[in-house]
């Protein structure tokens, strides 16, 4: 492993050794397809990426790519009473077939959760892409006192084995500077909105289905 730092320095984290970073001009061809493979509903930038093998043509997962949000400091408290499963299932299928194009035949959220020790909400999702097949999606996102810092971990049903111990290794690595790091406070324990909560962690949702819409297309680099 290597340890590489992001978001100007502000984030380090582990990523393989003979994985190599996405360069800046792929990762805004990305931002076009994400916005064409949601009819232009929604355009994600990702800031920073990693893969095994040539970063400026292959278009294979494994894949890793990370959002640097900084719309705000969210309150905590809001992810301390997630709403069911169930509830987050359908909010993130209505979500994603709204957002996403037609190709997903199914979309299973396997797991949420907040880890209050490092103030993370976890999604983890199993996706089946008439073209491309079950790909196991896993987005995690870091509170910071800017907003959200997300690593989104992306592999085939196939790659799963190898890759999980990957995609648990480079999560658990993430360190922020304190100048960002998140810090709790009393006003954040406010009564959870389950509604917007739903809705959030469905939106996290799309935004992950999209990132593997765009490898999957496997469209020329233009």
């Amino acid at each position: 492993m290597q340890r590489v730092e992001l978001y100007h320095g502000l984030v380090t984290l582990e990523v393989p050794s003979d994985w190599h970073e996405i360069p800046a001009d792929l990762l805004e061809y990305y931002a076009l397809e994400s916005a064409e493979a949601s009819g232009g509903r929604l355009a994600e930038l990702y800031q920073h990426g990693f893969r095994p093998g040539d970063p400026e043509n292959d278009f294979e997962l494994p894949q890793i790519l990370i959002q640097i949000k900084e719309s705000g400091r969210l309150k905590y408290g809001q992810f301390l009473h997630l709403p069911s499963i169930d509830t987050l299932r359908h909010q993130g299928e209505v979500t994603v077939h709204e957002r996403a194009e037609s190709s997903i035949r199914d979309v299973r959220v396997n797991e949420v959760f907040f880890d209050r020790e490092n103030f993370s909400l976890h999604i983890h999702n199993t996706l089946d892409f008439e073209a491309a097949g079950k790909a196991i999606v896993i987005s995690v996102s870091f509170l910071t006192e800017r907003g959200l810092f997300t690593v989104h971990c992306y592999a085939h049903i196939s790659q799963n084995i190898d890759a999980a111990p990957i995609f648990e290794r480079v999560i658990e690595s993430v360190e922020i500077d304190e100048s960002i790091r998140y810090r709790p406070r009393l006003g954040d324990r406010m009564p959870p909105k389950p509604a917007l909560i739903a809705y959030s962690i469905a939106a996290l949702l799309a935004i992950a289905i999209l990132g593997f819409l765009i490898v999957s297309r496997r469209h020329p680099k233009s």
